[in-house]
């Protein structure tokens, strides 16, 4: 398993992954136009973290915004940690948002009644 330390851009968000600490954020924009190529590594990096997860994984989502493209990706992150408590491990997810960012506070709902994990919507 490999450590992602990826800077944000003005279309991309910073990431950083910490397997050996089961920790994963995600913060920024993320409207890049090739959302699938930019998050495949870390798509890639948490399929095989969840072989040797850490209990429980710690998950901070904060998006300014984010477009169609990296909404899909994002589901894939969050199935693939999903698949984490069907084996018994805790995933906490921490859905950050500004009051200011109506759009946001309602993707989070959204995810949080589409998938089986401890989702908490933390205003900021």
């Amino acid at each position: 398993m490999t450590t992602i330390e990826i800077e944000a851009t003005a279309d991309t968000p910073e990431i950083k992954f910490y397997p050996e600490r089961g920790y994963l954020e995600i913060k920024g924009n993320s409207i890049s136009e090739s959302s699938a190529k930019f998050y495949r590594p870390l798509i890639e990096s948490i399929e095989k973290y969840v072989f040797k997860p850490v209990s429980p994984t710690l998950v901070h989502i904060h998006f300014e915004y984010f477009n169609t493209a990296s909404a899909k990706c994002i589901m894939e992150i969050l199935k693939r940690l999903e698949s984490l408590t069907k084996k018994g491990n805790r995933v906490e997810v921490s859905w950050h948002y500004k009051a200011s960012e109506p759009v946001m506070y309602q993707s989070g709902k959204d995810y949080k009644s589409i998938l089986n994990l401890e989702f908490k919507m933390v205003k900021i």
